[in-house]
Order: structure tokens, then C-alpha cells, then sequence
């Protein structure tokens, strides 16, 4: 049997495991069961892959979404782990050839939907196998106080009952511990090991900004940052598509991605996006679960989402590698009552008692993250239970920008004062109102323009006296109801106001501005930036040659370190953390011979007596991504690299043979270019023949318009398969009816687009 450390070493290129892996690997040995809740990034995949490859069973892999199944099956192909997936996209030969492969016991690991894994005839073809471990992963799903639920999952119990004696885990980001409890109750977890590890992503940085000017705001930050994946999150459909289409005027590689979109379409772009077709994904919460991308530099809200839960997995998906990555906000006051509305409307589809105020509590919990003046990192780790004290965390904009705010003992002061006076329990408007000296309705129909507090705070707006009360209820000096009409109430630390002893921190008044996303200089360890971006135009065409993502071939992280050790011989290549056996083989001789001839075009021993290497000598030689503050006045700062303040070397100063290199590559570019003009030609010809068959005059202005229509059908077979009582029940497999039946997004996976388009030509002359 392989030891644990062999197997890490030969399949996945690492020395050593990360925090509770090793635990959890041991305690699955022991045939116990685990509940991991881990962060996003911190290996949780690696605690169910190892297991098999020690003991030589079959580990089955529930998992929400079928693109995430075939990437997390890919990526451990590449890797030398026999996996596979099952589900009912695949081929007829291709699920015969996979079953024979596991009762032959050659696959290490099944990936499987939870609608899968509880049909009747598939658990007893599980009965067969030599199933050693069963792994739920996104377990977060089966709760019904979490989020993304899927019905099936609650079926997964089933599987506790037909294989009493093979362990499971249960593996997710984010879980408040209603969450936890319920996931062991409703999986019929036994004495489980729980192991609950920090929520705290170091790399990522947490900024909230005001909503007013988003797009401007937006737009410089991906310009400032090209090429860098991310994904912008929205909470209309609408504005999904409206932003991605201003996005794309305004030069950006981005497509949109909601639920009503085609499945065809959001497949596409989903690849598009982990192939690194495409950068910017504008979605709504429908995207990301399925994204298994390490290399997300950026995940920002459009829209407050209403929970910090949504939150914390949302901004989960960026820097799954561990790289720096940015986690934006656009934070309006209006984004309360539109949330409002939401929770509202899915009150309809949960009468069950308590969930309107639970909905309203979190949402609050939101809001206060965003008005909160301490340290972002610190209030989201305490939502989940963490305790934090590394405060500054130098990477919130709190903690980057202490002068942004003022000594608020005098204001809060006077806010306590107010809500003492006034007969009754109101809410922030009416508070803040009373303040301003505001005579609207409430006021003089209460008689409060009669109180010694009224007009109080003439200094400030009433605007600006809300948000301060919003902060001090961020900050725990104010109560908050939850009811559908709040109010704002008095507690123990809003006495210690009045008496002086607390002392209390605001926003400055003209705050309200977007503020300042300055970057720390948190700068990593130097690498050579030119030889990085050479390795991820060879990692490119690796993935491209294998059709296969990117990263799948290796993450920045292990493209960063080549670019530090500059290693030339497949020895030195296979010392770098993430080569495993299988990787070596594979991309050995492609990733040396690219150091290789880097190193030859550098000429090292040029007399100067500069190490190329950052590890040889001086650090300075060659800068990382340095960070840098952003210039004052800048909402999104831009990101600076090295690469870009690079001047291009003299043609006197470059060797013969580069000089050689960039003529042939200029003669590439040439001949591309060409090739492009001779098509442009031919499309400019082919449409003036179909404007000239319409009738259309040259002199007149026209438009050559393709419109694409699209028929959805039920595959019936797939349906069949999945879902048989309901295919008999319903007789004809007709959309309405399937929707009907199993619901809009199960369907998904059944319907396909038959597609036919035609060349309109519009006149557009008046």
C-alpha cells in the first residue's frame, strides 16, 4: 500500500499537506466519517483523491454540476489519477466502456450528480463496486438553511442506510453552524470528525466602494488591470446582458451569463472562460459553483448580495491558487429595500414560520459588513464564528485608509441623546430627520419639532446622519430590529457613549464619496516576468494541443517559481512544487526547452555580473507584481507589473540572433494579417452581392442584420434514463410538462437547441 506522502508527492507534485488534510485522509482510513467546512482554497479535493490511491478502492464524488465533474476529472488526468464521471451527457460506448472499467477495479475515483447517485439502478450497481469512501461535496447544499439547494441532496441519506460501514465526508466553503449541524443530521452523519478550519483568505483584498458612478469605476479597473480573470456578479438578468454589451463596446473580453440564457450558449461561455478566451464573465449567481478556475484575480458585486454566506462563497471563487486577488463591492443605501423585495417574493416558496426574519437578520448582517468602520476581515470572520485580532489585516480598505475617518464620540452623542428623547421606538429616517430639522410629515405630525433635539445636527445632512447611524448599528453601538418597518433602539454600549467611556470611530461626512483602493505593498517573493508570460504562452498551447483549460497544465503559482529557479533539466523540473510523475512526463521537455531558450537569448555571462536569478543575489534585479497606492482620488487604482515599465531594448543592444527572431516573428504578424484582409475582402464582396440581391442602392446606408432562431426539445432518451415514473406519468416529453414536473433548471441538462439563421439586410436610408 502507498504511503500518503508517496502518493502526494508522485501524483500531485507536493511535499507536504496542507492544515487538516492529513487528519482527514487518516481519519477516512479509520472508516470515519468527516465533516470538513474549509475555505475555498485550502485543498478540501485533495482530503477524498488520496484516500483511494493509498487503499486501492473506488471513492465516489457527489457533485452539484456536470461541468464541474468533467474539469475536476480532466485536471486529474493530467495529473495520472484514473478518474472518471458518469452522467447523461456521455455517449452510450463511453458509459459502457466506464462501467466495465470499474468493475475491473482499474478507476480510483466516480464522479456523480446526487439525482444520479439515488436511482435504484445505479445503487445497485454501487453494490458491485468496491466503494471504499463516499464524498458530498458542496454539502452546503443539502441544508435548508443554506444556499443553492438542490432537492436530490436530501435523498443522499440513502446512502448511510445500503453501505453502513463505508465512511463519508462531507466537504464545503461556507457553513454557519446551523448549517453544519443540519448537513450530519440530514446526510445521517455517525460520530463524525469535524473539522472546521479558518475562513480567513489571506491573499484575498475586501473593498467596498459607493455604487454611484459603478460603471466608470468598473471599467477603469479592468482596463487598468488587462488580462486578469474575473467575474462581475449582478442581481438582474437585465443588467447582466446591458453591462456586458457596454463592456464589450468599451473593448473588454466579456460575455454574459444567467439562468434564462440558452444552455448551449452558457456552456460556451463558461469554456470560453477557463480556456482564458474570455476574461470577464458578467453573471448573476447561476455562475461559479461550476467553476473549478484557480486563477480568478477578481470577483466584484455590482449588487450588495442579501447574505454574507452569498458573499463569502461568491468572493470564495477568486485566488483559489493563493495569488493576490481583489474582492469589490458597489455598496448603495437603496440596496436594502431592493433585497427587501427579494426576500418578499421568496417568502411565497417558504411559509414556514421564522424565515422572513431570519432572511431580514442576515440581510441586516450584510449591510453592516458594508458600513462597518473596523476591519472588513475581522466582521466577516466573525459572522462565521472566527475571531480575528490581526487588526490592521492590511488588506480591507478600513485598514488601508485609517485617515478616512474621525473621532465620532461628539456625533454619536448626539444620536444616543435623540433616540432617548423621542416618545417610541422609529426607524433611521425618522431619527435622522428629527436631527436635520426636517418638517416632513412624521416630524410635525408628531409634534417633534417641539424637542430640544429637533435640529440638533443642522451641521449634517440627512443623508449623512443616516449613514452614521448605520455605521454605529454596524458596529454594535445601536440595535436594529428586523421586522418589515425597523426601528432603532438603545443597548448597553450606547450608554457608555453618553457617559464618554466608549470611544467610537466614523466615516468622514463627505465619506460618502467612493473611496480610495489603494494596494499594499504586499509584494511576493520576485520572479522574472518576462520568462512567466514566455511559460504561459507555452502553457497555452499545452492546453490548446489537449483541449483542455489552462491551468489544468499548471497554475500561475508553479509557472512563478520556474520563473525563480530557471530550471533547464528535467532533474531540476521535477523539484518544483506541483510536478507530479504524470506532469513531468508530460510537459517536462516542452517547459525546459522554453527555459532553455530564454535563458540562451539573455545572454547571463555578459560581463555585468547581474544574477538572472532573484534566488542568486540581489532581489532587486528582477521585480514580482508589485502593488502599489493607488493615486489619490481613484475609486480602483490600477494594478502596476514590471513587465509594463519595461523599455524596449535598442536595436543596437539586442544579439543577432534575437534580432533574426522578431523579424521572423514580424513576418508571422505580416502573413496573419493578410490572411485577415483576403477574408475581409471576401466577407465585403459576399455582402454586397446580398445587398444588391435585396434591392439595396450603393449610395443608400444598410446594415447586414443574422438572426438566429431556436427551438429547445427534450432529448427523450437522457430524459427517460434520468427520471423514467416521470416520463410515464407525463406521457409526451414536452418542455411545459417536464418543467412542470422536475423544474426549469434540472431541466437543463435534457433540452437541446436545434438552431437555424438567415442574412437580413436593413435599410437604414430616410
Amino acid at each position: 500500500m502507498e504511503s500518503l506522502h508517496t502518493a502526494l508527492e508522485r501524483y500531485y507534485g507536493y511535499s507536504t499537506f496542507l492544515p487538516y488534510q492529513e487528519e482527514i485522509i487518516n481519519n477516512i482510513l479509520e472508516k470515519r466519517d468527516v465533516l470538513a467546512v474549509i475555505a475555498t482554497g485550502g485543498g478540501k479535493s485533495l482530503c477524498y483523491q488520496i484516500p483511494p490511491l493509498v487503499t486501492g478502492g473506488l471513492t465516489v464524488v457527489i457533485s452539484p454540476l456536470i461541468s464541474l465533474m468533467k474539469d475536476q476529472v480532466d485536471s486529474l488526468v493530467t495529473q495520472g489519477v484514473p478518474a472518471v464521471t458518469l452522467n447523461s451527457s456521455l455517449p452510450y460506448d463511453a458509459v459502457v466502456r466506464t462501467l466495465a472499467d470499474l468493475e475491473a477495479g482499474r478507476l480510483r475515483l466516480l464522479y456523480v450528480s446526487p439525482e444520479k447517485v439515488v436511482q435504484t439502478r445505479f445503487l445497485t450497481t454501487l453494490r458491485k463496486l468496491n466503494v471504499t469512501l463516499f464524498a458530498v461535496d458542496e454539502a452546503h447544499c443539502i441544508s435548508e438553511w443554506g444556499h443553492d439547494f438542490r432537492p436530490e441532496y436530501r435523498q443522499l441519506r440513502i446512502l448511510k442506510e445500503m453501505f453502513p460501514d463505508v465512511p463519508m465526508i462531507a466537504l464545503t466553503a461556507t457553513a454557519v453552524p446551523e448549517v453544519q449541524q443540519d448537513i450530519q443530521r440530514q446526510l445521517n452523519l455517525i460520530n463524525p470528525a469535524i473539522y472546521i478550519g479558518s475562513f480567513n483568505r489571506k491573499n484575498l483584498q475586501y473593498t467596498v466602494t459607493d455604487k454611484k458612478g459603478a460603471y466608470p469605476q468598473l471599467l477603469d479597473y479592468l482596463r487598468s488591470n488587462p488580462s486578469r480573470s474575473g467575474i462581475i456578479y449582478f442581481s438582474s438578468k437585465k443588467r447582466t446582458e446591458e453591462v456586458a454589451q457596454k463592456l464589450q463596446e468599451d473593448g473588454i473580453r466579456v460575455q454574459p451569463y444567467h439562468a434564462d440564457l440558452p444552455g448551449n450558449f452558457r456552456n460556451r461561455v463558461q469554456e470560453l472562460f477557463i480556456r482564458d478566451e474570455i476574461d470577464v464573465v458578467c453573471a448573476t449567481n447561476a455562475f461559479g459553483m461550476g467553476i473549478d478556475k484557480p486563477d480568478v484575480r477578481f470577483v466584484i458585486h455590482y449588487d450588495m448580495p442579501r447574505n454574507l454566506e452569498a458573499y463569502a462563497q461568491e468572493t470564495g471563487r477568486a485566488g483559489r491558487d493563493g495569488e493576490e486577488s481583489d474582492c469589490i463591492l458597489f455598496y448603495s443605501r437603496g440596496d436594502r429595500q431592493r433585497c427587501l423585495r427579494f426576500i418578499e417574493g421568496d417568502c411565497l416558496n417558504h411559509p414556514e414560520p421564522g424565515y422572513h426574519s431570519l432572511a431580514v437578520r442576515k440581510l441586516n448582517d450584510m449591510i453592516a459588513f458594508c458600513e462597518t468602520t473596523r476591519c472588513r476581515r475581522q466582521h466577516l470572520l466573525r459572522y462565521f464564528g472566527e475571531t480575528f485580532t490581526e487588526v490592521p489585516c492590511r488588506a480591507c480598505d478600513v485598514c488601508m485608509l485609517p485617515d478616512e475617518f474621525i473621532d465620532g464620540r461628539e456625533i454619536a452623542a448626539k444620536i444616543v441623546n435623540c433616540i432617548s428623547q423621542l416618545p417610541g421606538k422609529f426607524g433611521i429616517t425618522h431619527i435622522a430627520g428629527v436631527l436635520a430639522g426636517s418638517r416632513s410629515k412624521n416630524v410635525l405630525a408628531r409634534g417633534h419639532q417641539d424637542l430640544s433635539v429637533f435640529n440638533s445636527g443642522s451641521e449634517y445632512s440627512n443623508e449623512q446622519w443616516r449613514s452614521f447611524m448605520r455605521q454605529l448599528i454596524a458596529n454594535g453601538y445601536l440595535d436594529q430590529s428586523s421586522d418589515q418597518y425597523p426601528v432603532v433602539t438603545l443597548n448597553e454600549r450606547s450608554r457608555a457613549i453618553l457617559s464618554g467611556d466608549e470611544g467610537v470611530r466614523l466615516s468622514r461626512p463627505n465619506g460618502l464619496q467612493a473611496r480610495n483602493r489603494g494596494k499594499t505593498d504586499r509584494s511576493e517573493r520576485p520572479f522574472d516576468t518576462a520568462l512567466f508570460e514566455d511559460l504561459r504562452s507555452v502553457r497555452k498551447g499545452l492546453a490548446e494541443d489537449l483541449e483542455i483549460p489552462p491551468y489544468m497544465v499548471f497554475h500561475d503559482r508553479t509557472l512563478k517559481e520556474i520563473a525563480r529557479r530557471y530550471p533547464e533539466t528535467l532533474e531540476g523540473f521535477a523539484t518544483i512544487p506541483g510536478v507530479g510523475d504524470a506532469k513531468l512526463q508530460q510537459f517536462g521537455e516542452a517547459i525546459t526547452s522554453a527555459v532553455r531558450s530564454y535563458r540562451s537569448r539573455q545572454h547571463p555571462d555578459d560581463g555585468s555580473g547581474m544574477s538572472l536569478n532573484p534566488d542568486d543575489g540581489d532581489s532587486t534585479a528582477l521585480s514580482g507584481d508589485d502593488h502599489e497606492l493607488a493615486a489619490p482620488g481613484g475609486a480602483l487604482s490600477p494594478k502596476h507589473t514590471a513587465a509594463a515599465d519595461q523599455t524596449p531594448a535598442s536595436s543596437d543592444e539586442t544579439p543577432d540572433d534575437a534580432l533574426l527572431e522578431e523579424a521572423y516573428t514580424l513576418q508571422g504578424y505580416i502573413r496573419d494579417l493578410r490572411e485577415e484582409l483576403r477574408l475581409a475582402e471576401k466577407l465585403h464582396k459576399e455582402l454586397l452581392a446580398r445587398a444588391r440581391e435585396s434591392g439595396v442602392q450603393e449610395n443608400e446606408t444598410y446594415a447586414i442584420a443574422t438572426q438566429v432562431s431556436r427551438r429547445r426539445r427534450v432529448v427523450a432518451e437522457r430524459f427517460y434514463e434520468r427520471y423514467p415514473e416521470v416520463f410515464v406519468k407525463i406521457a409526451k416529453v414536452t418542455i411545459s410538462a417536464a418543467e412542470a414536473a422536475i423544474g426549469a433548471e434540472a431541466l437543463d441538462e435534457f433540452v437541446q437547441y436545434d438552431e437555424s439563421e438567415r442574412v437580413r439586410v436593413i435599410c437604414k436610408a430616410v
